[in-house]
């Protein structure tokens, strides 16, 4: 069984990274639109990515991941917990 291990400083950036996250989330919510346009660029690959396997067309696939994102951005501010956003 591999045994993974995770320097100090590598968690220390994680832990700043779920912060950043949770306030990019919390600042979408509030209707901060570079917030969220910082969200979508972390998640728009993930998101297509996901579409387009399901899908096979790759138009369709880019349609279906802007509705979803928009969708997102409809729905932040009746999300209770940042943490449950992807």
């Amino acid at each position: 069984m591999p045994v993974f291990w995770v320097s100090d400083s590598r968690r220390r950036q994680m832990k700043g990274e779920a912060g950043d996250f949770r306030l990019l989330v919390t600042g979408a919510a509030a209707g901060d639109m570079e917030a969220f346009e910082h969200l979508v660029r972390r998640f728009r690959n993930l998101a297509f990515g996901y579409a387009y396997s399901i899908l096979g067309d790759f138009q369709v696939a880019e349609d279906v991941t802007q509705e979803a994102f928009l969708e997102a951005h409809r729905q932040l501010p009746k999300l209770r917990h940042p943490a449950a956003f992807p």
